[in-house]
């Protein structure tokens, strides 16, 4: 089965970085709990967002639901607008509806204290999680996947540099590439519900329900960021 070769190869991916003191970029959603889960909780998660954003209390929920515990980063107070022009300086042909999600990554890695960071990044790719392929049937991810290889994913690892830090991605492991031929469309989304391979994964690992049903927002939206960027972008 298909679930059990992409669990088997995020789970060698994970070993291999175990021994290393990891944080991991969590948003309390499906990508970044079954990382978390697989590990048995080695990461130490952080979850980036104003206060009363979606991700924050996603984090907190799941949190509580598996009994661990999740630093929190506060952008109540955060000067945004210093965070967004060092990261155009470090990318200066970012696009406006790149910056958002860049911009979470870019705070986050600021206060990790970790060298090393696992990040969910790939998922939504990869396991066709983006609501516009539920939306649409003939949509496919190769278009999505090779932007995230050849510009989304050079440009995050500058980004980690800059705080001198090292991204790991187990979604886009070897061993995950390898099964993308058989991580077909008609496999991931099933009754309009999207990523149902690692949704099956999750579930036959023991996660519980509200865990491995949960739909999350993007990044951007989900801390809160994109309304902060609205203000500082209208000045």
């Amino acid at each position: 089965m298909i679930e059990e070769a992409v669990y088997n190869a995020l789970k060698e991916e994970i070993e291999k970085v175990r021994s290393k003191k990891c944080a991991i970029s969590y948003s309390g959603g499906l990508d970044s709990t079954l990382l978390l889960y697989i590990s048995n909780f080695s990461f130490n998660p952080y979850t980036t967002g104003y206060s009363n954003s979606r991700d924050i209390k996603n984090a907190e929920e799941t949190s509580r639901i598996l009994n661990f515990n999740v630093n929190k980063i506060i952008l109540d107070n955060v000067n945004i607008n210093s965070y967004l022009n060092d990261l155009i300086k470090i990318d200066k042909n970012i696009k406006k509806s790149e910056i958002g999600y860049e911009l979470v990554l870019f705070i986050t890695l600021d206060y990790i204290s970790e060298k090393y960071v696992v990040t969910g990044q790939g998922a939504d790719e990869i396991f066709f999680g983006y609501r516009r392929f539920i939306d649409d049937d003939n949509l496919g991810n190769e278009h999505y996947i090779k932007k995230l290889i050849e510009v989304t994913l050079p440009r995050e690892r500058k980004i980690a540099d800059y705080y001198n830090k090292e991204l790991i991605t187990p979604y886009l492991s070897d061993g995950i590439m390898d099964l993308r031929n058989d991580i077909t469309k008609d496999k991931n989304i099933i009754n309009g519900v999207n990523k149902m391979i690692l949704r099956n994964i999750a579930k036959n690992i023991g996660l519980p329900e509200e865990v491995y049903l949960k739909n999350k927002k993007a990044a951007q939206y989900g801390s809160g960021i994109s309304n902060a960027l609205k203000k500082v972008m209208n000045k």
